[in-house]
């Protein structure tokens, strides 16, 4: 599809919420609110306008934190109206998490509940860095009396979405991390984004309203396209401000499943255990459901199996292989795939796997390898360089750091992370980073983190601890220093194993396959 020059995202968001003016757009779940497409669009002009009257122009960024409220799509849609690029900060973030976003992003504006407003006007000032921080809620910065105080004269009907170069401004920018810990921020241009839009889009019909139910909060990238896709459709956006990626209420979640009947919902798969638990107990009707997306890691078989009992027969449900920097599925997830394989490339992808070792393509079947992925994805990692050029091969390939193979039919499958992530509940966490927490601690002398595989979380964080000599530190010491300086996802959930000391390798490097050994079968604290 061919769009006309300095087309940009915003434009599409725009033409989007017009068509249908008089269809509800939106329905916060835990309130009962709704909202019409006229409606929403008409307040995103409106704060778009004040915006512009606030003094932003196209590449100030504007920072956007809060649960799925009525309320969280209204600066989306003002920020793409007018080419301000978008960073989402997760409501659990602690002050030092906070500051190193706002270090790295600089943002001019952010909208947040009051509860965060201290939070993050300290990580600001710190900073010195002028944020304007807008509550959605309540206090004395309200997005009320921003929209009172920089109210224009000028008509919605005269708005006009803000053109400027593509290729220089970013509309989202994406929290994701390498191996090291180290935060990164995925930046994306408005043409890999458009380019994957018509390839989400291409088969959508829009005689049929679709209630899709979103669960992802604003800073995942599935989040950003969410909005415009279920606009795409006509369809109904069903949110809900009482669930978290961290608080899964899963009651709560299948109550609104069995009240308003979703079609396509998108789930990470750490929270399926809990439903198949939930809507077994109360014999919740999930076959309303056509089309799940179980996304973010890969689901134990037999959970797998229970779920799909509860779904109706013409339900298809889809497991896709995506990164964030490749803007979401690599591989095609069809229904008629190999089971549990990840599918085949999408025609947007060029795909490849490597000896992780020599580097060398493997070309043969049912080989493990490292996955290299070449086609519209993140233009690299907001004002960082040097982890740009480390994240692609000299011909052009991002390297993905996760192991996999194929059939000799190319369906591809999911081995391992080359990676040392843990996943906790949907959540990335990254040893080093906790590692250098508790290394702050005048009683540890080393420390590794590991994750204790677990059914229902995926894996809890556990720190395998050598004391100081004559040091008496004690596990629950460890435990509150990490609860003290990083979010609640990030606590050690796994427990603290005390070690005489930690197993090296040869090269001096921690050998982390066994000190998980060690932590999965000994008693921790």
């Amino acid at each position: 599809m061919e769009y006309p020059p300095n087309y940009n995202f915003g434009h599409l968001a725009f033409e989007r919420m017009g068509r249908f003016p008089d269809r509800i757009f939106q329905i916060d779940a835990a309130t009962g609110e709704e909202e019409s497409y006229g409606s929403v669009l008409n307040r995103s002009i409106r704060l778009a306008q004040a915006l512009r009257a606030f003094g932003l122009s196209p590449g100030d960024v504007v920072a956007i934190s809060g649960p799925n409220h009525i309320d969280i799509c209204i600066p989306f849609f003002a920020a793409l109206f007018n080419g301000l690029p978008i960073v989402g900060v997760d409501l659990f973030y602690k002050y030092d998490e906070v500051r190193a976003l706002f270090d790295r992003t600089k943002p001019k504006i952010i909208f947040c509940q009051n509860e965060l407003y201290d939070t993050f006007a300290t990580a600001a000032a710190s900073l010195s860095l002028d944020i304007k921080l807008v509550t959605f809620d309540k206090g004395d910065t309200t997005m009320s009396k921003f929209l009172r105080m920089y109210e224009t004269s000028e008509p919605k009907e005269n708005f006009k979405v803000a053109e400027y170069d593509t290729e220089k401004i970013c509309p989202f920018l994406v929290c994701t991390s390498g191996t090291t810990g180290k935060l990164k921020v995925a930046a994306f241009k408005n043409k890999p984004m458009l380019l994957r839009d018509v390839s989400l889009t291409k088969d959508v019909d829009k005689s049929v309203i679709t209630k899709s139910l979103v669960l992802s909060p604003n800073h995942w990238m599935s989040f950003s396209f969410a909005p415009t896709l279920v606009a795409a459709r006509g369809g109904l956006l069903l949110l809900t401000s009482k669930y978290n990626n961290y608080n899964f209420n899963v009651v709560h979640v299948t109550e609104l499943i069995k009240k308003y009947r979703p079609v396509t919902a998108l789930f990470c798969p750490s929270l399926i255990p809990s439903i198949v638990l939930e809507a077994q107990k109360n014999e919740i009707d999930m076959t309303s459901l056509r089309r799940v997306t179980i996304a973010g890691s890969k689901l134990f078989d037999d959970v797998f199996q229970e779920f799909k009992k509860l779904l109706g027969d013409n339900c298809h449900v889809l497991e896709p292989y995506g990164l964030t920097e490749m803007i979401g599925a690599v591989f095609d997830p069809s229904p008629l795939r190999t089971s549990r394989s990840c599918g085949v490339p999408i025609d947007i992808y060029t795909v490849k796997l490597v000896d992780p070792d020599t580097g060398v393509e493997i070309k043969e079947a049912n080989v493990t390898g490292e996955l290299l992925v070449k086609g519209p994805c993140f233009s690299g990692y907001y004002n960082d360089p040097e982890e740009t050029a480390k994240a692609f091969t000299e011909d052009g390939f991002f390297k993905s750091g996760d192991l996999l193979y194929r059939d000799k039919d190319y369906n591809y499958f999911f081995v391992d992370r080359l990676k040392t992530l843990i996943k906790y509940r949907g959540t990335h966490i990254y040893p080093l980073q906790v590692e250098e927490v508790i290394r702050e601690h005048p009683g540890v002398a080393d420390v590794c983190v590991v994750g204790i595989d677990d059914p229902v979380e995926l894996q809890k964080s556990a720190a395998c601890v050598v004391r100081q000599k004559g040091s008496d530190v004690t596990a629950q010491e460890i435990k509150d220093l990490v609860a003290s300086k990083l979010s609640e996802n990030k606590k050690l959930w796994g427990g603290v194993l005390f070690l005489d000391k930690l197993p090296y390798t040869s090269t001096g490097k921690v050998l982390r396959s066994k000190v998980k050994e060690m932590a999965m079968t000994a008693e921790r604290e």
